[in-house]
Order: C-alpha cells, then sequence, then structure tokens
C-alpha cells in the first residue's frame, strides 16, 4: 500500500508542483482546501477543510490515516506579507495542526519554511550557521513553528524536516510580485517602474521549489534545507530578461521607485548541505528557460 501523505497549500503556488511531484513518486497524496478544484492533479485526493478550525483538522487528520505531513499552506495577507498581523495567526493554527498530527500517530513532518528566517547582515545564509534571527513578523512565525514542531517532534519520536526556499517566481505567481508585475506591464505595453535593480538574490522556478519540498517530504532526512539555486543574480538581470523575451525593453523603468532603505545587497542560500544530504532532487530551470515558462503562462491566461 501506497504511503499516505497530507499536503497543506497543495492548491496554492509552491504546494501544486509538490503534490505532482509526489503523485508521480507514488504516495497516496491528501490535500486539504477551501477552495472549488476545478484542475486539481489528477491521483490526488482533495478534502474540503478550514486548517484554522479545529473540528476540521481533526476530522481531516482523522480521514487521512497518514504517516507524513507536508506543511506548504500560509494565510493570505491582506497587507504586505512580511510584516501583517496574519502570520501569528497561521503560526497558532500551523503549531495545533502539528500537535494533532502527531496526537494521531504521525511518523514525519516537513515544514515549508523561509529565506526570511535568517540574519540576512551576511548576504549568505547556511544551514546550522547563519542565525536565524528575522527582522520581521512573517520570518519569526516561521522560525516559531519550526521550534515549536521540532520540540514536539522530539517527544513523539518522530522525524521534522524544513526546507527554506529563497525568492520565487513562475506561473500563477500573484500580480503584485515583481516578475508577475513586469510581465503584466509589457504584455499591455505599458511601463513597469523598477528599482535600481542591482541587489543580489537567489531566484528559484517555482516547480524547482515545489519538487525540492516534495523531495524532502519523500526523503528521511531531518533538519533544515536551504532550497534555491546557490546562485545570486541581480534583480536588474531578471527583469531585463523578461524585457528581451517579450520583446518591449524600452518599457523597463529601472530607478523610477526608490529601494527600500532597509534592503540588503545580497541575500543568496548556500547550497552545500542540500547537495551532500543525497537529497533526489536539483534545480532544472535556468533564468532563462524559467522565464520563458513564466511568459509562456501568463499569455496563456491573459
Amino acid at each position: 500500500m501506497a504511503e499516505t501523505i497530507i499536503v497543506t497549500g497543495g492548491t496554492g503556488f509552491i504546494g501544486r508542483h509538490a503534490v505532482e511531484d509526489l503523485v508521480a513518486r507514488g504516495f497516496k497524496v491528501i490535500v486539504p482546501t477551501s477552495r472549488d478544484i476545478t484542475d486539481g492533479v489528477d491521483g490526488a485526493t482533495y478534502l474540503t477543510c478550514d486548517l484554522t478550525d479545529a473540528a476540521d483538522r481533526d476530522k481531516l487528520i482523522g480521514e487521512a490515516n497518514a504517516s507524513g505531513l507536508l506543511h506548504i499552506a500560509w494565510r493570505a495577507a491582506v497587507s504586505g506579507l512580511w510584516g501583517a498581523p496574519e502570520n501569528i495567526d497561521w503560526l497558532q493554527s500551523s503549531l495545533a495542526l502539528g500537535r494533532a498530527f502527531l496526537d494521531a500517530g504521525g511518523q514525519r513532518i516537513t515544514l515549508c519554511g523561509s529565506c526570511g528566517e535568517y540574519d540576512w547582515t551576511s548576504g549568505m545564509c547556511i544551514e546550522d550557521q547563519t542565525p536565524l534571527r528575522p527582522n520581521t513578523i512573517y520570518g519569526t512565525a516561521k522560525v516559531s513553528v519550526m521550534h515549536g514542531l521540532s520540540a514536539m517532534c522530539q517527544t513523539a519520536g518522530a522525524t521534522l524536516a524544513t526546507g527554506r526556499p529563497f525568492f520565487i517566481y513562475g506561473p500563477r505567481e500573484h500580480e503584485s510580485r515583481l516578475t508577475a508585475y513586469v510581465i503584466q506591464c509589457l504584455m499591455r505595453g505599458e511601463e513597469a517602474a523598477c528599482s535600481h535593480g542591482m541587489q543580489l538574490r537567489d531566484y528559484s522556478h517555482v516547480a524547482d521549489v515545489g519538487r525540492g519540498m516534495a523531495a524532502l517530504a519523500a526523503s528521511n532526512l531531518a533538519g533544515e534545507y536551504n532550497i534555491a539555486t546557490g546562485e545570486a543574480v541581480r534583480v536588474k538581470d531578471v527583469i531585463l530578461e523578461i524585457a528581451k523575451a517579450i520583446g518591449r525593453p524600452e518599457l523597463v523603468k529601472l530607478g523610477a521607485r526608490e529601494a527600500p532603505a532597509h534592503e540588503p545587497p545580497l541575500i543568496v542560500a548556500d547550497m552545500a548541505k542540500t547537495r551532500a544530504s543525497g537529497l533526489d532532487w536539483a534545480p532544472r530551470f535556468t533564468l532563462e528557460s524559467g522565464v520563458a515558462d513564466t511568459i509562456d503562462w501568463f499569455r496563456a491566461n491573459a
């Protein structure tokens, strides 16, 4: 019988790709959702559930009878994600979900963390070395979930793994995010007002991130792992690659917006631990192929 895993956030930006990969690996995948599903992943089972409701959580865990939990879901914020107080709501719900899962005999939890958990002072983020010293509510909530569930897993004799994505782009990206904003502006023939773009960031295509989270959930690894490329690219280069692919470079206005004063010049993942771990995963997309794939999706779904 196939091993069963619950994937929260399995209808979302990252989660859909994780569900596809886990189904392909032969897992029985249970996806709790409060949405109407019209384009679900073939082979996955979707159950109506509000993860913030205790009765719904208990019902989900009882019906799923799963040994694994891949927790990607996070409450959508009504304002900017990094500083939104709604992050605390999901901190509480995440701990309650993990506790209920372990109380029911669950054996493995995999968390989707964030590069926002790290202290960005040095720019290079190294698991088990770079301090977890977030300067946002979002990062603080993510770290708190990891610490809380780590203690619960130790008590329950279960394993915990955390994957940390960095900067993500790709199909289904929210229009307020950078690459989606630039793509849609240029497709409409409008100017895209951007900052100077000299910030160095570690960008990953969302399908690579989803596959990485699935691979971590399917493994027996414990601990913290970066799910990224390990390569720093200028934000400007991402923007100009989009402009080149669409053929409207004259519409990009670099320096038209002020870059936030507190933004660090460099944020990049050290990938040595992940690469040495034996994790059955590596990024497939280059910046060029990833941007092309993203543009194709937005054109098809204009």
